[in-house]
């Protein structure tokens, strides 16, 4: 009889968004943190910190914070929809529209979501809401796309 082999990946989506988040420096300091990691999507938190805020007289979050937040959530959208197989995923094309600003002292939270996957290219979706108005009106919405950057098995990039 043949010997059953325990095929079971020993890391997470949410291990790969965490791993993510904390080898990229500017996530770190910019306080982000995963709230899920699907297959479908991930959800990603910037939290509302003075030190974030744009304009001092408003108390709205940089826009620039948000933008980079919902780049670091597109990217993890791959890492989620390419899962249990890792990529590179350096972003080729980002567009974001501001459509308001975020009430001072609020975090926001950003959904994206890998919807196309091509042989060298990925196409995801954002959204970025008020966090605890996911179902009003975003503050930003973006498309962006992402070049795929294979990994063969001793870490190096092979396309």
């Amino acid at each position: 009889m043949a010997a059953v082999t325990d095929s079971k990946i020993p890391y997470t989506r949410m291990d790969v968004c965490n791993r993510s988040l904390e080898t990229v420096k500017h996530s770190r300091n910019l306080g982000m943190e995963v709230l899920s990691a699907e297959e479908e999507g991930v959800r990603v938190r910037l939290p509302w910190r003075e030190d974030l805020v744009g304009n001092p007289d408003t108390g709205v979050l940089h826009g620039g914070a948000v933008f980079a937040m919902m780049d670091q959530a597109g990217g993890m959208a791959n890492s989620c929809r390419l899962y249990p197989n890792f990529e590179i995923t350096p972003t080729i094309d980002f567009r974001v529209d501001h459509l308001h600003a975020p009430t001072p002292g609020k975090a926001v939270v950003c959904h994206a979501s890998c919807y196309r996957l091509t042989d060298h290219v990925t196409f995801v979706r954002l959204t970025t809401w008020e966090e605890g108005k996911e179902d009003g009106e975003p503050v930003a919405t973006g498309l962006a796309t992402y070049t795929r950057m294979k990994i063969d098995k001793n870490g190096r990039v092979v396309s």
